[in-house]
């Protein structure tokens, strides 16, 4: 009877506050959106990128409600009204008293009275914003909503409290862009279909970025821009080009702008033909101008390719100071072409420091041009991404704005498959850098995007509001958001354990920074290769890696001291990979109490890379045993067998995240991938068939 008693109290007290709520529920001003209640409102006004993020608000809704709104370009006064609108057209609507900061703010403000709700921008990408914030805060739509796999929990109404509010003051950084690099699994996936080739913008969107670098844009004959540009131009994304693209263009494309412009064989591309090389730009200058695209303009002098300009002109001067006074002459014609074609005496205007840009400018030799909206962009050590010397010796007399490129993967030697830097080394370099004086412009090197979309993401609510972002803070509501609270704190110490899990193979050198050299997935890769040669030839070396291309600081390809490469490779991978093993451990119980939904981002984000790092590294391990036993056939064979197995693993690991949408993700891989690691399988097994 007693349990009864008790069960019966307590069904009474909670059916008494059901019925507060009941009552707090009718008697509220609290809009409550039910399908065919409310409709979406815009003006004609509003621009083609505004009208896109309505649309995709639609999409939104019809996730969530299953419903779809109406949109219209005016008020009903029988529905509920979500105005979308930019500052200059808050007249039309009488908002004048909603207040707005400087470029890109953003607000949602609730009328109950007038049953409206409003998403309102200082400027196109503020009212962007609004609206995907609208999409985040109210529907519960996070940012990653592709890319984790997320699906909705269906409402048949949403309850908007009318005293809800939101205001978002414009961001520190200016310029906030992604750069996809070495892109073996992006692109092939990209052509699949439509969504695929758009959607990391839209997401980049929802994340409140602003700007995409691309290479050269600059299309013959017809004054056009690519493909790519044109699709930033749809989404209402800023252009920018790489560090060897000058006015979105580069001497890889000299040849044709000569063939299918000017109908002539080439000239030669020569110092001496400077006039020729001006022209070449002006065709440049001019086609981005009458595109009308948003541009961030970047000067630059270097080769046809990622190298240095000497590397592709015959004529070039040999010592360094001679090669900088050619550099700083060619980018202040640059300047100057922008100048006479925009018609600004100050555009935005950038230069990047990139590999011996930045040696340059570190020995005084580079003096790049200033002005108030002159962004020097300085880049993170090539290699290893920590601050370069010459930001180190940066002081900002001249006043310039700063930017920073900072890589999240890099082309031959860094993180690739699997993340490494993380979000507190990018916190600590940006830290650095904007001690210096204040950020104006990033970019991170977003190399396939899929595999980085944690750093990226922490990285473009930095740049937001650098005063308030901390990476711990930013981890754990990122773990809430995506696993839920419950299992958030112990979700991001797996981060956490995942990225310290890297072999240091060199200790810091540059003060307060942990984890400044790392031993990330590519190195492992280049030491496949490069012992592998060694061992068909049946040769042992003590020292037997190599730098690699236009290596201009010896050593730096790899970073492993001392005299004997392979027994530190030895003792790095018996450091490393029971480090990974202890995180893939605590992964596998995390995700029996993860709710399915859930399970798969967490598997995809996080597991799969501790499961492919550790079996990475014990594959590493072995096969560095199987070559310090070269002379002794069966142990050799034997090491290398569980070499493969280990190999064949971390494939395992990686590829079991191909489902849904990023069901073909790895096809890349295995053509042309920078790591391929079907090809490393078969190289293995090579080797292990040459041993009689």
């Amino acid at each position: 009877m007693g349990r009864k008693i008790k069960s019966l109290f307590f069904l009474r007290i909670l059916l008494f506050f059901q019925f507060i709520n009941f009552c707090l529920y009718v008697n509220s001003n609290n809009l409550v959106l039910k399908k065919g209640n409310f409709q979406i409102v815009i003006s004609e006004e509003e621009t083609s990128p505004i009208r896109l993020a309505v649309s995709t608000m639609c999409d939104d809704f019809s996730k969530v409600m299953g419903y779809t709104p109406v949109i219209s370009d005016s008020v009903c006064k029988e529905k509920i009204n979500i105005i979308v609108v930019t500052e200059p057209n808050m007249v039309l609507w009488n908002m004048e008293h909603y207040k707005l900061d400087g470029f890109e703010s953003h607000r949602i403000d609730v009328d109950s009275d007038k049953r409206c709700i409003y998403l309102s921008g200082k400027d196109m990408r503020g009212t962007i914003y609004a609206i995907y914030t609208f999409s985040e805060k109210i529907l519960g739509i996070p940012p990653l909503w592709y890319y984790s796999s997320w699906r909705p929990k269906l409402k048949n109404k949403i309850i908007i409290n009318d005293s809800f509010h939101f205001f978002q003051k414009s961001p520190q950084v200016r310029y906030r862009a992604w750069f996809p690099n070495d892109t073996d699994l992006f692109t092939p996936w990209r052509r699949l279909s439509k969504e695929n080739n758009e959607m990391w913008l839209e997401t980049m969107l929802r994340l409140k970025l602003n700007t995409v670098e691309l290479e050269a844009t600059v299309t013959y004959p017809d004054y056009k821009l690519s493909k790519d540009a044109e699709l930033l131009r749809k989404y209402g994304l800023v252009l920018t080009s790489h560090h060897h693209v000058a006015l979105n263009n580069n001497f890889l494309n000299w040849d044709g702008y000569w063939r299918k412009v000017r109908k002539i064989t080439p000239p030669d591309l020569l110092l001496k033909n400077e006039k020729e090389m001006i022209e070449f730009w002006r065709y440049s200058v001019e086609t981005v101008c009458k595109s009308g695209m948003e541009n961030l303009w970047q000067i630059s002098f270097r080769g046809r390719n990622d190298q240095p300009f000497w590397a592709a002109f015959a004529d070039a001067p040999k010592t360094d100071k001679e090669r900088a006074d050619v550099i700083n002459k060619m980018i202040r014609i640059q300047l100057e072409l922008i100048k006479e074609y925009t018609g600004e005496e100050e555009p935005y205007v950038r230069m990047t420091f990139y590999d011996e840009l930045s040696d340059l400018l570190a020995s005084g030799y580079l003096n790049p041009p200033t002005g108030k909206n002159m962004l020097w962009t300085f880049v993170a050590a090539r290699r290893d991404h920590y601050p370069n010397t010459d930001i180190v010796e940066f002081n900002n007399s001249n006043n310039v704005k700063l930017g920073y490129y900072f890589n999240l993967q890099f082309t031959s030697t860094g993180a690739h498959l699997a993340p490494a830097e993380g979000p507190w080394k990018m916190e600590a370099n940006y830290r650095y850098v904007n001690s210096k004086a204040p950020l104006d412009f990033s970019v991170v090197n977003a190399g396939n995007i899929r595999e980085f979309v944690m750093s990226m993401s922490a990285n473009a609510q930095m740049m937001w509001d650098m005063s308030k972002y901390n990476t711990d803070e930013f981890l754990l509501d990122y773990c809430s958001m995506y696993f839920g609270s419950k299992n958030a704190e112990e979700i991001a110490e797996l981060y956490h354990d995942y990225f310290y899990a890297y072999w240091q193979q060199k200790p810091s050198d540059f003060p307060n920074m942990e984890r400044q050299y790392l031993f990330q997935d590519l190195r492992y890769s280049r030491v496949f290769e490069q012992i592998g040669e060694l061992f068909l030839k049946g040769q042992y070396k003590n020292k037997p890696l190599r730098d690699i291309g236009f290596e201009r600081m010896p050593g730096r390809s790899f970073r492993i001291e001392g005299d004997n490469q392979v027994d530190s490779l030895l003792v790095g991978m018996r450091r490393t990979a029971p480090k990974f093993d202890v995180a893939v451990r605590k992964c596998s119980r995390m995700i029996k109490r993860l709710p399915k939904e859930k399970q798969f981002f967490f598997y995809d984000n996080l597991y799969a890379y501790c499961l492919y790092m550790a079996e990475l590294s014990k594959s590493m391990e072995k096969f560095i045993i199987a070559y310090k036993k070269l002379d002794d056939k069966d142990i050799c064979k034997k090491y290398l067998k569980e070499s493969i197995l280990h190999l064949e693993k971390a494939k395992r690991a990686l590829y079991t995240t191909q489902h849904g949408v990023f069901s073909t993700w790895y096809q890349g891989d295995s053509i042309n991938g920078k790591f391929n690691l079907p090809e490393k399988i078969k190289r293995l097994n090579e080797i292990y068939n040459s041993i009689k």
